[in-house]
């Protein structure tokens, strides 16, 4: 691998751990990526639609030994999903002092130099040997960033990828100094830091179609009935899914099951879609339709999946629902009195 300008800039920046190697660092620095938008702030999961964009944050904390703070630090970021932008310092200006222009790292801005499309390389440090000479800012050192409570030390968005799946967010290579004591002049002495293995930005793209699956049972009347599903599960509410059971013999009562596992299974002389743990709703009127019950194929059944049927029912958001009816078939030639309908499987999404 080709040695980069974040790797010569941590070889350089040893010269600057005046009291210990790094062997022997007892100052740790947890790093992690997590959501950066609205509810899902600090979360290390998030669900997205496919092309949404997603905003992220970098943080970090110091523990261990005694300090007074960063000094500097650098890591390497990429995403599974494809290509990273330029990320940007805080909005808090807490790193207001980190050099930037032509810093550690010689990032065209704060947050690091695109690598490669989907590698970033995030970096900068604070003047510590009070030279008059470094590139702006070379002001006041500022101490206490990230000691003793999780620090915001990058940001930036990126695009969920097109294809359904589950991506991440990784950070490696991880280096820092930590600031030690104040010496004559204005010169710091600076501890080494022993990165702990940062955590990831997990990354879950949904996808909000719905499939049918499975087989239903031919019925007495002679059909073979289906659910046909319109729109999409929403747990904000935003949107809904319509599910209708089509060609149920006419006039009979039926149960709508669910669950969260798909199978396939024998039952009545068809086929149960839906696996274990199941859960049963008892539909409040018949499948109605004209005529004699038990004479055609013009019944039916709907349900609409809502917020408030995803919340009553103790759904989360990414969940994958499986569906099916079940009824009665007096008729059918099989003895069971019973009749199936295919499965349907739909997300909860955003």
């Amino acid at each position: 691998m080709v040695f980069s300008s974040i790797q010569k800039a941590r070889a350089c920046a040893l010269t600057l751990a005046l009291t210990a190697s790094a062997a022997s660092a007892q100052v740790t620095l947890d790093l992690a990526a997590v959501s950066n938008a609205g509810a899902t702030a600090g979360d290390s999961t998030v669900y997205a639609l496919p092309g949404d964009v997603v905003a992220y944050a970098v943080t970090g904390q110091l523990g261990g030994e005694a300090n007074q703070g960063l000094a500097m630090f650098a890591f390497d970021l990429s995403f599974s999903g494809g290509a990273l932008t330029q990320a940007s310092a805080p909005a808090s200006g807490a790193l207001a002092q980190f050099v930037s222009p032509l810093g550690f790292n010689n990032p065209e801005g704060f947050g690091g130099t695109v690598r490669g499309g989907d590698l970033l390389q995030v970096g900068g440090a604070m003047n510590t040997i009070a030279n008059m000479f470094a590139p702006s800012p070379s002001g006041t050192v500022t101490t206490g960033i990230a000691s003793g409570m999780p620090e915001v030390l990058a940001t930036g968005s990126l695009t969920a990828p097109t294809a359904p799946g589950t991506y991440q967010l990784t950070l490696a290579n991880p280096f820092a100094n930590a600031l030690n004591t104040l010496q004559p002049a204005g010169f710091w002495s600076v501890k080494p830091v022993e990165p702990a293995d940062p955590s990831p930005l997990t990354l879950v793209v949904l996808d909000c179609g719905i499939s049918n699956y499975c087989t239903g049972k031919l019925n007495s009347a002679g059909c073979v009935p289906a659910i046909n599903a319109v729109g999409s599960a929403s747990i904000s509410g935003g949107s809904t899914v319509t599910l209708t059971a089509q060609d149920v013999v006419n006039g009979q009562t039926g149960l709508f099951v669910w669950s969260l596992e798909a199978d396939s299974v024998p039952l009545y002389g068809g086929t149960l879609c839906v696996g274990q743990p199941l859960f049963r709703m008892l539909e409040p009127t018949t499948s109605g339709g004209a005529g004699m019950p038990g004479t055609s194929c013009g019944g039916s059944f709907a349900r609409t999946i809502d917020a408030a049927f995803i919340s009553g029912a103790g759904l989360v958001l990414g969940d994958t629902v499986h569906a099916q009816w079940i009824y009665r078939d007096p008729s059918n030639a099989d003895g069971t009195g019973a009749g199936l309908t295919d499965g349907v499987r739909f997300t909860v999404c955003p």
